[in-house]
């Protein structure tokens, strides 16, 4: 598992979208962790905005606003957690595709420029690094090995595999057409009225089916844990309250045995009372009689 993180980890240095490593201070993990469920959905929403952009949906207005939110979530994810990090030039340097997003993918830098088209193709690289966020985001969620988080992963990647479908292959009129056939796909239904095409729509289909079959296994096995550990946590509830009920008896014995012994001891004290006055009596009577022995021996009077 070591191996597996540094390789990734040298694979993030390369590419520039290292993240936060993992030896850094729990506060600059804990914060980008947080921005995580920031621009995770943004993965999502900028291919349909791409999309609504191109079918003029939406205003060009509109959508330099939505540019310049997502711009200022990675303006504010690189220098919060360069602020947060012990080395932030270390930081800086491994994840340095962040710093083009920010310095060339400016929104004002697009408008009325006779580079927009280059300007526009930054938005790839904005989507490549969201998409690195969902990877780091899903691994993290299905570390907790439950049913939630586990089916928030299966939501995300299979919504997100149809709306790139949708983006890449002209069969898809709209990324609804996508997320449905994501979904009819990854639940195995496979209804056929919707097929990729092109050679990039197919590739995405391939990662979809092959990452959709591993999410419903886990989330198949999930479930059956899920209610695994409720029978089991009734099970323990009634173990707990057998086993107290059992102590609640003990005790109640020690009392009653505690009570019993006290009716012994007083039962032997009234038994050594009784002897001790049958002693005395035998005594009196053995007085009485020496008396009457005595009285018999007198001389009667005259």
């Amino acid at each position: 598992m070591e191996a597996v993180n540094n390789v990734r980890e040298r694979f993030g240095h390369w590419i520039g979208l290292a993240g936060v490593a993992s030896s850094e201070s729990e506060r600059a993990r804990r914060w980008y962790r947080r921005f995580e469920w920031i621009l995770v959905p943004m993965a999502v929403w900028l291919p349909i905005q791409i999309f609504l952009e191109g079918s003029h949906e939406i205003s060009q207005s509109i959508g330099d606003y939505l540019d310049w939110i997502i711009w200022t979530a990675f303006f504010l994810e690189t220098v919060v957690l360069s602020c947060l990090v012990r080395r932030p030039w270390h930081y800086l340097r491994s994840n340095w595709l962040n710093l083009v997003i920010i310095i060339a993918g400016q929104p004002w830098f697009w408008d009325d420029s006779p580079f927009l088209p280059v300007a526009r193709g930054l938005r790839l690289l904005m989507l490549i690094s969201l998409i690195v966020h969902v990877g780091s985001f899903s691994r993290e969620m299905l570390k907790r090995n439950s049913l939630g988080p586990t089916m928030i992963v299966l939501m995300l990647v299979t919504s997100l595999g149809g709306v790139l479908v949708a983006h890449f292959d002209p069969a898809f009129h709209s990324p609804w057409d996508g997320i449905w056939w994501a979904w009819v796909t990854v639940t195995t239904v496979g209804y056929g009225d919707l097929i990729p095409q092109s050679l990039a729509g197919r590739i995405f289909a391939v990662v979809l089916m092959l990452m959709g079959v591993g999410l419903i296994a886990l989330l198949s096995a999930t479930m059956a844990a899920y209610f695994r550990a409720d029978e089991d946590r009734e099970a323990e509830r009634m173990r707990e309250r057998i086993f107290r009920k059992l102590i609640q008896m003990d005790q109640e014995a020690d009392e009653r045995q505690k009570h019993t012994d006290l009716l012994l001891a007083s039962l032997a004290k009234m038994e050594a009372e009784a002897l001790s006055r049958q002693d005395q009596i035998n005594e009196l009577k053995l007085q009485l009689s020496d008396i009457k022995r005595v009285l018999e021996r007198l001389p009667p009077p005259g």
